[in-house]
C-alpha cells in the first residue's frame, strides 16, 4: 500500500485554525466599536426626525411590546417583511414630550435590508424619516434618501401611506415612487407604515 502524505493536510488544518482564531479575535476587538457606531447612527437619526428633542429615553412598557414580537415579522405580513426594532420617547429642553422615534426595517429593498427611523409628533403627525441602513443601487434606489422623496412623508397625519408608481400625487398620503425604483420606494413606504401602525396601536393608546 502507498503511504499517505498527511503533512500538507496537517499544515492546512493548522492554517485554518490560526485563521479562525485570528478572525474571532478581530471580531471581539471590533464588535464594541461597531455597536458604538450603530448607536451613534441611531441617535443621529432620532435627532434628525425629532429636531426639537433634547433628550431621548426608552419606555419600559413600549420596549416590552417590541421584545414580545421576538423578531417576528410585524403585522402578520400586512407591511411585507417588516420588523420593529426600537422606539424612544423624545423630550424637549423643558421636559415636555417632543414626540417618538421608531426604527423599522424592511427586508424587501431591491438590494436587501432598508432600516429607517420615523419621527412622530405628540399628535401622531409624521415629522420626518431618516435612514440608518440603505444599500440600494446608486442613482436609482439610493435616491429615496433625497429630500425630494423623504419630504413627502413630513407633516402628514395618516393611518398609512400608499405608493403612487405613476407620480403626480395630489393627496398628502400618497407617495410618488422614485422612477425606476418602485421596489425600493415600496419597501420604504411599507417600513414607514409599519412604524405608523406600531405608534397608533401601542404608543398612542
Amino acid at each position: 500500500m502507498k503511504k499517505m502524505n498527511v503533512r500538507p493536510a496537517f499544515v492546512l488544518m493548522v492554517i485554518c485554525l490560526i485563521s479562525a482564531v485570528a478572525l474571532a479575535g478581530v471580531n471581539e476587538l471590533t464588535k464594541d466599536q461597531i455597536a458604538a457606531n450603530q448607536m451613534a447612527a441611531n441617535l443621529a437619526a432620532f435627532q434628525t426626525v425629532l429636531p426639537d428633542a433634547a433628550e431621548f429615553a426608552y419606555d419600559d412598557a413600549v420596549t416590552s411590546q417590541i421584545e414580545d414580537l421576538q423578531g417576528t415579522v410585524y403585522g402578520d405580513g400586512a407591511f411585507g417583511k417588516c420588523y420593529i426594532n426600537e422606539a424612544v420617547r423624545g423630550t424637549d429642553a423643558g421636559g415636555a414630550e417632543a414626540g417618538w422615534a421608531i426604527s423599522a426595517t424592511s427586508m424587501e429593498g431591491f438590494d436587501g435590508e432598508i432600516t429607517l427611523t420615523v419621527g412622530f409628533l405628540p399628535d401622531g403627525t409624521v415629522e420626518g424619516i431618516a435612514f440608518t441602513t440603505l444599500n440600494e443601487t446608486a442613482g436609482m434606489g439610493m435616491r429615496v434618501d433625497e429630500d425630494s422623496f423623504k419630504s413627502q412623508f413630513a407633516g402628514v397625519n395618516t393611518s398609512s401611506f400608499t405608493l403612487n408608481k405613476r407620480g403626480g400625487s395630489v393627496a398628502e398620503d400618497e407617495i410618488d415612487s422614485i422612477s425606476g425604483a418602485s421596489t425600493t420606494s415600496g419597501a420604504v413606504v411599507n417600513a414607514v407604515n409599519a412604524a405608523i401602525s406600531f405608534y397608533q396601536t401601542v404608543i398612542a393608546q
